[in-house]
């Protein structure tokens, strides 16, 4: 992680550790933008141009190849590390991946980033939300479903491919996967109104409600 910069990014902690994380910044980064769009008497001066576009050059700096983004650093690493993970708690975690919740945090926080300020790098901008919008079409499941890393699990995932399909300009008329994600949210909704995961759709890797077909907020 020492490896990469860090300068512009925000991270789980406090900044006095230094490690820079990809969805944290595109979260923050959003906020920052949304907060500048409101009045000046409510939230104080904006954020400078430049801490944002430091932000910005971080997150591009994250996307691989395949249009999605890691948490911490660019994944270079090869798939034999895996083995050498000493952890019992997790695994997966020796070498860095591409995460749907991190592509869609980060095609978010660009997008509007790009309306309010498209003089900077918006050709670049434009063709990392391109790129990113491949990966989460490529990342769907065939029930239309993504899964999700950091929660439980297709719910989770599907919220943030969703949403980071729509802040890319795509619609229900225009774009099959939301069409398709829309239609298991649909199936997968409860008798009262709400939804309920169970914690077994990680391991299973299917869907799998809460006992009892229950609801959570």
């Amino acid at each position: 992680m020492f490896r990469h910069i860090s300068k512009g990014s925000w991270t789980f902690s406090d900044k006095d550790h230094g490690w820079q994380v990809s969805d944290c910044t595109a979260e923050s980064l959003k906020c920052c933008l949304l907060i500048s769009m409101m009045p000046s008497k409510i939230v104080g001066e904006k954020m400078e141009a430049e801490k944002l576009y430091d932000a910005v050059n971080i997150i591009l700096s994250l996307q691989s190849k395949n249009g999605g983004l890691t948490p911490w650093e660019p994944a270079s690493s090869k798939l034999w590390l895996q083995w050498l993970n000493p952890v019992e708690l997790f695994e997966d975690i020796v070498i860095e991946h591409e995460y749907v919740e991190c592509t869609s945090s980060a095609i978010q926080s660009l997008s509007l980033f790009n309306k309010l300020y498209p003089e900077y790098k918006k050709i670049e901008i434009e063709r990392f939300i391109e790129n990113g919008v491949r990966f989460l079409e490529d990342m769907q499941n065939p029930d239309g479903s993504w899964y999700g890393k950091w929660g439980i699990c297709f719910t989770y995932g599907t919220w943030f491919g969703l949403g980071g399909l729509a802040a890319a300009g795509k619609t229900y008329e225009n774009c099959l996967a939301i069409r398709r994600g829309v239609d298991f949210l649909l199936k997968s909704q409860g008798d009262d109104g709400g939804w309920g995961e169970s914690y077994l759709s990680c391991p299973k890797r299917v869907y799998v409600p809460l006992e009892g077909n229950r609801s959570n907020l």
